[in-house]
């Protein structure tokens, strides 16, 4: 009798954690996630904005999740990423859009705060100087000396530029460098070169490591 009391009471406390876990809410499990990243407007001129953005893909929910930027701006790229401050939060669809204005090579990547938190790939933005040109005249008498002269930013103080004249070929072929002086917090610099016929010339700033090749729009000079 004694016996199959005790019996019962156990059997009843058994149900005691089924009932307690049954009662608890269950969270979706995430499905692995992703993060897509993707760029526009590359390779920008400084100061020109990038947009970057993406979406976040299986974990649930996709919406209301807060995504975060990082970059990392020093070569190689990869191996120091840096909160950029900026946030953004997911959409309905998971998708996300951050505006940046790197003034160097940039790569980026993002980061959801999900669960577990995801991580997209890395994202390269390469940066172009703005380089930029006038002349003295555009209809100048064979055999008269132009003045080249423009604006450079961001600042290269020393730095080379080279003034090129489109060839036959379509090519651009340097015919005379000059030197990058400071203006406020910018580069200029000025080229004189002797025009002989008509032709079209741009000015190029050799790239480095922080920056890509920077070019000026192209002027048509006419002799006469």
């Amino acid at each position: 009798m004694h016996t199959r009391t005790a019996l019962a009471g156990l059997a009843g406390l058994a149900l005691i954690p089924s009932a307690a876990l049954a009662a608890k809410p269950v969270k979706p499990k995430p499905t692995g996630g992703a993060l897509s990243l993707t760029i526009s407007g590359t390779p920008i001129t400084v100061p020109h904005a990038v947009t970057i953005s993406g979406a976040l893909t299986g974990v649930a929910p996709v919406a209301g999740v807060t995504v975060t930027l990082e970059q990392d701006d020093t070569r190689p790229y990869g191996d120091s990423y840096k909160p950029t401050g900026v946030k953004a939060v997911t959409t309905a669809a998971g998708a996300y859009t951050f505006t940046q204005h790197p003034a160097k090579n940039t790569q980026y990547r993002a980061v959801a705060k999900a669960s577990p938190t995801v991580t997209s790939g890395p994202r390269l933005v390469n940066v172009r100087p703005f380089v930029g040109i006038k002349a003295s005249t555009r209809t100048p008498r064979a055999g008269r000396t132009v003045r080249f002269s423009g604006l450079v930013k961001p600042a290269r103080n020393g730095a080379k530029v080279l003034l090129q004249r489109r060839t036959a070929t379509g090519r651009f072929a340097t015919v005379k460098t000059g030197v990058l002086r400071a203006s406020t917090t910018n580069s200029v610099y000025t080229i004189r070169v002797r025009v002989t016929r008509s032709g079209a010339y741009r000015v190029k700033l050799p790239g480095t490591t922080e920056l890509v090749n920077g070019f000026s729009r192209t002027l048509s000079l006419r002799t006469r």
